[in-house]
C-alpha cells in the first residue's frame, strides 16, 4: 500500500532535484583550473554522495562497535577519488587494496580490542563496506571518461552535453519507480525474504522500464558503430543489476536493524536508501562500456 506522505515528500524532493541534477551532470565547467585538473560539477556530486554513503555507513557500523576508527575508510576512498581526479597513476588494483587491508587491520588490531570474539566479523564489515563505495565511485567518476563516453554521441550544446549519462541514471530510477507503483497497485506474489513489500509485478515492471528507458535513448544517442542491439541489452543489465543493488543495501540495513540508512533526503531516507542502485549499477555500466568497445572498436 501506498504511504502517500512518504509520496507527497519524494515528489517534492524530485522538484527541485530533477532539474539540479540535470544542470550537474551537464555543466562542463571545470571545478579547478585545467592546469591543476579537470574536475565537473558531476564527478564533484559523485564524489560528494559517495563520502555521505561512507558516513551513513560507518555510523551504522559504529552501532554495533561505538569504539572505533571507522574515519580511516574516509581516508582509503577519499585518496583513491582525490588520485583518479587529479589524473595521477593509481596504484595497482591489488596494492591499492592491500592498503585498504592494512587500515581495517590495524583498525581491528587496535580499536577493536574489546570485540575480542567478534573482531573477524568487524574487519570483515568494514572491508566489504569500504570497497563497495570505492567501485561505485571509481565507476561514477569513470562515466564522464572513455570508454562511457565512446558509446554515446550526443549533442554539442553544454546542457545537453552528457545525454548518456541522463539514459542510464534514468533507466536506473525509473527502474526503481516502476517497480514501486507496480507493486503497490497490482504485487501479489512475493520474491524476496530480504525486502518483503518486493514483489514478482514489480519487479518485472521495473525491469520493462529500464529497457524501454534505455532502448529509446540508444537509438537516438548511440554512436553509430554499435548495434541496436546493445540498447536493450544494456537495459536487461541496468534492470537486473539496480534491483540487486536496492536488496543489498536492504540486506545491509536488516543487518544492523535500521530502518533508513538516514534522513539526510526527506521521504527518501538517506543516501544509501535513494542511491544503492546507481553505486551498484555504476560498475555494470562501466563494464558493459569497456567489453563493447574493446569488440567493436579494438
Amino acid at each position: 500500500m501506498i504511504n502517500w506522505t512518504n509520496l507527497k515528500k519524494r515528489l517534492l524532493f524530485v522538484l527541485w532535484a530533477v532539474p539540479l541534477g540535470w544542470w550537474v551532470i551537464n555543466s562542463d565547467i571545470s571545478i579547478l583550473p585545467t592546469r591543476v585538473a579537470v574536475i565537473y560539477p558531476g564527478q564533484l556530486l559523485a564524489t560528494i554522495l559517495i563520502m555521505l554513503a561512507v558516513y551513513e555507513y560507518t555510523r551504522m557500523l559504529s552501532r554495533l562497535y561505538p569504539v572505533n576508527a571507522f574515519w580511516l575508510s574516509y581516508v582509503w576512498i577519499g585518496s583513491q577519488i582525490a588520485l583518479f581526479l587529479s589524473r595521477e597513476p593509481i596504484p595497482p588494483g591489488v596494492l591499492s587494496i592491500y592498503v585498504l587491508l592494512v587500515f581495517v587491520a590495524i583498525e581491528a588490531f587496535f580499536w577493536g580490542k574489546r570485540d575480542k570474539s567478534r573482531r573477524w566479523v568487524r574487519a570483515s564489515l568494514l572491508f566489504s563496506g569500504t570497497i563497495f563505495l570505492n567501485i561505485a565511485s571509481v565507476s561514477l567518476l569513470s562515466l564522464y571518461h572513455a570508454p562511457f563516453q565512446n558509446i554515446f554521441s550526443t549533442p554539442a550544446p553544454t546542457m545537453l552535453s552528457q545525454l548518456g549519462i541522463i539514459v542510464v541514471l534514468a533507466a536506473v530510477f525509473l527502474c526503481d519507480t516502476g517497480a514501486y507503483f507496480a507493486g503497490n497497485f497490482w504485487g501479489k506474489h512475493h520474491f524476496s525474504s530480504i525486502s518483503p513489500s518486493k514483489t514478482v509485478e514489480g519487479s518485472v515492471a521495473g525491469l520493462l522500464s529500464s529497457i524501454v528507458i534505455v532502448t529509446i535513448g540508444w537509438m537516438f544517442l548511440k554512436n553509430p558503430v554499435f548495434p541496436l542491439i546493445l540498447g536493450p541489452i544494456l537495459g536487461i543489465l541496468i534492470g537486473i543489476s539496480a534491483q540487486t543493488g536496492d536488496l543489498l543495501v536492504s540486506l545491509m540495513k536488516r543487518y544492523f536493524k535500521v530502518k533508513d540508512a538516514s534522513d539526510i533526503i526527506p521521504g527518501h531516507g538517506g543516501v544509501l536508501d535513494r542511491f544503492d542502485s546507481v553505486f551498484f549499477t555504476a560498475p555494470i555500466i562501466y563494464l558493459f562500456s569497456w567489453i563493447v568497445t574493446r569488440i567493436y572498436l579494438g
